[in-house]
């Protein structure tokens, strides 16, 4: 049986809930369920929202998650069921959701409020992909403003910081051999060192979910390690804000295994190709892509 991967924020696509409503009662059932649980701006793009809505944090985050949770329930009607789940950013509260540690209406509302707090507590600064320079190299050159967001593999390590010092650090980079740097479209420094006050925002409101102990083995892409105990993966998920995703750590430790991109697109599964260490992504991203796997 395969691990479930999910991806985070960025991975998001126009019409792919929409499909997945029309064609399996298992997706619609999650989805119809979510709807009376999401304001009614959210609940607006759920289902027909243009990629530029979907785009806003606001609505991306929540979507995602419903969207995800809906792909792992068509899963399991196929007989596809997860051996392991692990998220990236903020697919990791979608693999809890999958492995039974956090219910699904809890998890809709611990989203919606990450998404708040990342689209109002969040201070000014940005961040950029980097590819063609290994992580180890880069990190003497930053400044204290600036730090590793995204462990993505050895093709691709993302930064975060105070705009003018991300500015200085790209300049900074590309000086010292890397290949390419492409700024992110994102409202903000995420996973760094200035997202705090919002992490801490987030522990607080965190004492009032539930969670428990996952019955399907959890890995944590912040700690890079399976966490089983319902308090450490609370402090985990508000500590996600202000920490570094360590992808790669994830990858390593899946290394050969077979795995399901549990999402829209196919972000992990690149990210997977470009890593020597690392476990043999496949898509779920459609309803054949689903019936695919029963054949692969």
């Amino acid at each position: 049986m395969p691990v479930f991967l999910f991806p985070g924020q960025g991975s998001q696509k126009a019409g792919v809930t929409k499909t997945f409503y029309d064609a399996s009662t298992a997706a619609r059932n999650v989805l119809e369920r979510a709807l009376p649980l999401l304001p009614e701006s959210v609940a607006a793009v759920l289902l027909e929202g243009a990629q530029e809505n979907l785009n806003d944090t606001r609505n991306a985050q929540p979507v995602l998650l419903c969207l995800e949770t809906a792909i792992a329930a068509h899963l399991s009607t196929l007989g596809i069921q997860a051996t392991l789940c692990a998220g990236h950013s903020l697919g990791e509260i979608n693999a809890l959701t999958a492995a039974g540690a956090i219910p699904f209406e809890d998890a809709v509302s611990l989203v919606l409020e990450r998404a708040r707090l990342m689209s109002e507590n969040v201070p000014e600064g940005g961040m950029a992909a980097v590819f063609g320079m290994a992580a180890e190299e880069m990190e003497p050159l930053l400044s204290a403003e600036v730090q590793v967001a995204n462990y993505n593999g050895p093709a691709q390590t993302i930064i975060s910081g105070e705009s003018e010092a991300l500015k200085s650090a790209i300049a900074v980079l590309k000086q010292h051999g890397a290949k390419r740097i492409v700024p992110l479209r994102v409202s903000g420094p995420f996973h760094s060192r200035l997202m705090q006050p919002a992490a801490s925002a987030l522990e607080t409101w965190l004492k009032s979910v539930p969670i428990a102990s996952p019955q399907i083995p959890f890995l944590s892409s912040v700690s890079g390690c399976i966490e089983t105990e319902p308090e450490r993966i609370r402090a985990l998920l508000a500590a996600q804000l202000c920490s570094p995703v360590q992808w790669t750590k994830v990858m390593e430790q899946l290394e050969g295994r077979r795995a399901i991109e549990v999402g829209p697109g196919t972000v992990l599964a690149g990210l997977a190709k470009r890593a020597p260490k690392a476990p043999h992504v496949l898509p779920a991203e459609t309803p054949d892509a689903c019936r695919q796997l029963l054949v692969q």
